[in-house]
């Protein structure tokens, strides 16, 4: 089939899908996956640690970065005035394959923690039960030549291997950093409590 015949088909195919949701693209634009393009130079660092709040939970604190000028490029002035959304995959290949969770970037307090959200079905494992706790404000001045965040999740599933990597919604596209991987620690539960003193009896 020619390339003419190709496009033209196409054309008739969304046109007939919009029909059918009553005329309304945006449901259509719903349903149709969101394309990415890989900017090498949003990057992504993983420290993962035990929570000194919650026994046998584990942590991971998530940096990204990004030129300025690449921001810029993109239609953006900093990392923060995007829609930036954190992906996470326990499986090989997930984020091709689009088994992955999702946590939005915003603020979030360990008291108003945002759950992950699966992308699919098969998605919905106890490894990607985890929240965002924290988000840190982007470093630096807004002039700075690097814009720079960080986030914390809390409640990984011990000895696991995650990758992890930013997604951003810009003018020009649906940017992604390159996946970054952690194993999530298996955390005991070493925290003493009080010990009780004897008391001293009367001479």
């Amino acid at each position: 089939m020619r390339p003419n015949l190709l496009r033209r088909t196409a054309f008739v195919l969304v046109c007939l899908a919009a029909v059918r949701f009553g005329g309304d693209i945006r449901a259509l634009a719903q349903m149709a996956p969101v394309q990415s393009r890989v900017e090498p130079h949003l990057s992504v660092t993983v420290e993962v640690f035990c929570s000194e709040t919650k026994l046998r939970t584990s942590n991971a604190r998530i940096h990204w970065s990004a030129p300025r000028a690449t921001l810029e490029a993109s239609g953006l002035r900093s990392l923060a005035a995007g829609k930036q959304y954190l992906e996470a995959t326990v499986f090989k290949g997930g984020f091709d394959k689009g088994l992955l969770v999702s946590v939005p970037i915003s603020q979030a307090t360990p008291e108003r923690p945002v759950a992950a959200q699966a992308q699919d079905r098969k998605s919905k494992l106890r490894a990607f039960q985890f929240s965002l706790i924290e988000v840190e404000p982007p470093r630096g001045p807004a002039s700075a030549e690097t814009s720079e965040m960080g986030a914390v999740v809390e409640d990984l599933e011990p000895g696991v291997n995650y990758a992890w990597r930013v997604a951003i919604d810009t003018a020009s596209g649906r940017i992604v950093s390159p996946s970054a991987t952690s194993e999530a620690l298996t955390c005991p539960a070493d925290m003493v409590g009080p010990t009780s003193v004897p008391k001293r009896r009367k001479p």
